[in-house]
């Protein structure tokens, strides 16, 4: 990655969206921005309350895809290992 590109910041929707849906206590991370079909997207990754949100966005920040999963898996020998991720 070039430093024009590492440098780059992230738009300004993007930040809000965070805000807007993540409120408080949360921790936030910028893992990758690249051009896809002559735009860039942003993956950032968002950790509140246990779960890791990794969200995608277009650079309007469109939210293009979310994955979550829990920041500390249940151990499977500890028993009581959750079905889904609550939200």
């Amino acid at each position: 990655m070039n430093s024009s590109i590492k440098n780059r910041k992230i738009p300004y929707a993007i930040s809000e969206y965070v805000r807007k849906n993540f409120t408080e206590d949360f921790l936030f991370e910028v893992k990758d921005f690249r051009k896809v079909k002559g735009q860039w997207e942003y993956t950032v990754e968002v950790t509140k309350d246990d779960v890791i949100h990794t969200l995608r966005f277009d650079e309007q920040g469109v939210l293009l895809k979310e994955e979550t999963d829990l920041a500390f898996p249940p151990d499977a020998h500890e028993g009581n290992v959750p079905d889904e991720i609550p939200e």
